[in-house]
């Protein structure tokens, strides 16, 4: 695995190898925040903590700054301090003289601060070990790849886009060679960058590519995916390319997924503890609880699954594979949480989250409730044999109101992830509620300008 050493650094500082370090924390989204510092600079001083205005925990996608109760003009916007972990200092090979650290946050009276994503998932972990459980994790996130830039979709008003191929290249190789000029970077680089790929292939959309991630211990895994998401949109730019990772980025065009695969081993990392090839399924009873708490806290966690307005757009078409049922199966993609596996590869796969989830909240969110199950001994149904879809069985949220109301009403989610968190995320969702609902859009205009 690709990582560097302070002392390490400290010497391609002084040779000029590196000349900055990337001190970045993760946002509510998913998304990566930060500052470039001098590489000399870093490891005298920087190391220990830089300062970073609280706003980037306080303000949605497109940064728009909210009234969130964690920090506004009442706090005076006030900073955070930013920690690095150096055990994620690692090069950053697709921008020159450059490495890379990834950073928890903390108030300046050191306290950590809850509603970071990275520190809510390092509680729930903690919660496992107490438990004497590891969690291991991976990910396959699609994305669409487009030959515009920043400035031409602006032009285009977002629609007319030209795809990076003009069809659908599911599980074809062609295109994966004709492209491999730009897709060959995102693997290389990534892999340079400690962000071991699985695997590569076109997807069903036009221009889109599932990357799959190799599975790693759950914090690292939600590392990885960070930089991954990260990585790609930068790469992509720097070819004169322009990625997305919108859950549904056009009506007529496939959903952009998330899956999002768990295992729960032993504290020491030797024995897969959902496996049990004696029982019914393969499931051991901590495997059956662990989904059957998944399961029954799927509807009231789906803000953490499918956090925007946009999200619920490929939920809702149902052709395209997005589950939109509380189900589980062997084998069986129609369905939520797809169980697969024997033995050491014996895992859940989250089919619900898109691509635009945040996967820190994705894998908080799948712990909690699994370990959630195993504490209360939740049972599961059998197995879902069949298109899921199609069948009369409990509904998850279709749209990202009704995700909200189910979530305010969870005492159960309050009590796993702390009121303090459920708060500041609905906040975050009204927020993105209230502009959603007081912004005409092209729909309206083509739906009534003419007619009414």
């Amino acid at each position: 695995m690709t990582r560097l050493s302070l002392a390490a650094l400290g010497n391609m500082a002084d040779s000029g190898e590196i000349t900055s370090v990337i001190v970045a924390g993760v946002d509510m989204q998913g998304k990566l925040f930060g500052k470039r510092i001098p590489a000399k600079h870093f490891v005298e001083d920087a190391k220990d903590g830089i300062h970073m205005c609280a706003l980037n925990l306080a303000w949605d996608v497109s940064l728009n700054f909210g009234a969130f109760d964690f920090c506004n003009w009442e706090t005076g916007a006030h900073d955070m301090k930013t920690v690095p972990d150096l055990s994620t200092l690692r090069p950053y090979p697709w921008s020159p003289q450059t490495a890379f650290v990834l950073a928890d946050l903390y108030d300046k009276d050191g306290s950590g601060i809850s509603i970071a994503p990275r520190n809510m998932l390092k509680a729930q972990i903690a919660k496992a070990d107490s438990m004497g459980f590891k969690a291991f994790a991976a990910s396959e996130i699609e994305f669409y790849i487009f030959k515009e830039t920043a400035e031409s979709v602006r032009v285009k008003n977002y629609t007319n886009l030209t795809p990076l191929f003009p069809y659908p290249i599911d599980y074809s190789v062609f295109r994966l060679t004709v492209d491999h000029w730009f897709l060959g970077q995102l693997t290389t680089n990534l892999e340079a960058a400690g962000v071991p790929i699985e695997a590569l292939k076109g997807e069903w959309g036009n221009g889109q590519i599932e990357l799959n991630v190799r599975y790693a211990e759950a914090l690292e895994m939600a590392d990885r995916t960070a930089i991954y998401k990260n990585g790609i949109k930068e790469m992509a730019a720097l070819n004169n390319l322009m990625a997305t990772f919108m859950a549904k980025q056009d009506t007529n065009d496939s959903g952009s997924s998330g899956h999002t695969h768990i295992s729960l081993w032993d504290r020491e990392g030797v024995y897969n503890r959902l496996y049990d090839p004696d029982a019914e399924y393969g499931l051991s009873t901590n495997g059956r609880y662990f989904l059957g708490g998944m399961l029954a806290l799927a509807p009231e966690m789906m803000v953490f699954y499918a956090p925007y307005v946009n999200s619920y757009k490929r939920i809702n078409d149902f052709g395209s594979g997005a589950p939109n049922t509380v189900s589980w199966g062997i084998d069986n993609r129609s369905t939520s949480f797809r169980f697969d596996g024997k033995g050491k590869s014996c895992r859940f796969e989250n089919r619900v989250p898109g691509a635009d989830a945040n996967h820190y909240l994705v894998l908080t969110a799948m712990l909690a409730s699994g370990l959630y199950g195993i504490e209360h001994k939740i049972e599961i149904p059998g197995p879902i044999k069949g298109n899921a879809s199609g069948m009369e069985l409990p509904k998850l949220p279709t749209n990202l109101y009704d995700a909200c109301r189910l979530l305010e009403k969870s005492d159960t989610v309050r009590e796993l992830l702390g009121s303090s968190v459920v708060d500041h995320y609905l906040q975050a969702v009204h927020l993105e509620l209230q502009e959603y609902f007081s912004t005409v859009t092209d729909w309206e205009r083509r739906k009534y300008f003419e007619f009414i």
